[in-house]
């Protein structure tokens, strides 16, 4: 993949360009109750708080709950500005605090605001009638994407004490990219699922394009647009992200 710091400057512009063709109270279909206002403030308040992470090195609890000013996407530009030059003045491999407590490092919260930039500029898109689920997103991001929502987000959920349905080796299959993640139980119930490089019987698969895989993971598109069979079909039903 490509420097996910430019990645995400691409993914901000798009998320920007949207939020000029909209008034602020379109409903977000992905983000019950949620208009588009709310979107913008809340993805805003977000790079606010990667940033206050990355520059302070300390364990920050909340995002703060800041609400934009107008125009919207004037408010959002100056804060994702903000957030990249912040996320360019830190080393890396510099040791920096993070909600999953897992690669520590500056380095993690370019991964993660990429994928939550992408995902939200997805839901924006929906809002404003954009039936293009995957729009803007290049295979590498959405492979990316997986990877990280597999590590990251399947770990939180467990803390959160909302496991995620994995009954046995799950496949997740790229139709399109030749790839294959195979997600496994964790040793006990208090042990995420793992994603593991050998090859295990598989229990359940899904197959779609890589893109599908990401939306649908991240619940932006009906798991029934994927090829889903076996243990595959619950873990899709159950809790994966929060």
């Amino acid at each position: 993949m490509e420097d996910p710091l430019i990645a995400l400057g691409h993914a901000m512009a798009r998320f920007t360009e949207l939020t000029m063709g909209a008034e602020g109270d379109e409903p977000v279909p992905a983000c019950a109750d949620w208009r588009v206002a709310d979107l913008v403030a809340h993805l805003g308040n977000v790079h606010r708080w990667a940033a206050a992470t990355v520059l302070s090195g300390q364990r920050i609890a909340d995002e703060p709950a800041s609400r934009p000013t107008e125009p919207l996407e004037e408010w959002y530009a100056g804060i994702a500005t903000a957030l990249l030059a912040a996320l360019q003045a830190v080393d890396g491999d510099e040791p920096t605090p993070n909600f999953a407590q897992i690669d520590e490092v500056a380095a993690f919260w370019s991964r993660r605001q990429l994928h939550e930039t992408t995902i939200h500029a997805v839901d924006l898109a929906q809002a404003l009638g954009r039936p293009e689920y995957g729009w803007g997103i290049t295979d590498d991001v959405a492979a990316d994407g997986v990877s990280e929502l597999l590590r990251v987000f399947l770990r939180r959920m467990v803390a959160r004490g909302r496991p995620p349905v994995v009954r046995g080796p799950i496949d997740l299959v790229a139709t399109d990219i030749d790839r294959v993640w195979t997600l496994v139980p964790g040793e006990n119930p208090l042990q995420p699922p793992m994603i593991v490089s050998s090859e295990a019987d598989a229990v359940g698969v899904a197959r779609g394009t890589v893109s599908e895989l990401y939306l649908a993971l991240w619940n932006r598109l009906p798991s029934d647009r994927l090829d889903l069979t076996g243990a595959a079909v619950d873990f899709f039903a159950g809790p994966r992200v929060p």
